[in-house]
């Protein structure tokens, strides 16, 4: 573990399953030891909720669909990069949608 705790915008390789994981949740909750992420892929089919991201030399696309709570007291990780604050807000806003309450539909 790199980290005390993860930070939101935070892109995450886990360890034992190289995994890639953009960190959603917010500071306040990564500093219980728990986390939500979304898992990163090189390659994924159109989709409003596959969002391309990047920094840096870092390129990848969110599955935002595939959110996970994630107890990283249990888990080794690495902080590979971190994403910047327009992209951490249109993922956010994506993850946010699934939940907003629409009455009809």
């Amino acid at each position: 573990m790199v980290n005390a705790y993860v930070q939101q915008g935070d892109i995450i390789r886990l360890e034992s399953s190289a995994i890639h994981a953009l960190v959603l949740s917010r500071d306040f909750f990564n500093r219980s030891g728990m986390a939500v992420v979304c898992p990163i892929f090189s390659t994924l089919p159109g989709d409003a909720l596959h969002i391309p991201v990047s920094a840096g030399k870092y390129k990848g696309i969110a599955a935002v669909e595939q959110m996970k709570s994630l107890d990283l007291k249990k888990r080794i990780y690495t902080v590979l990069t971190h994403l910047d604050v327009p992209q951490i807000q249109n993922i956010s806003d994506a993850a946010q949608g699934i939940f907003d309450y629409y009455p009809f539909g």
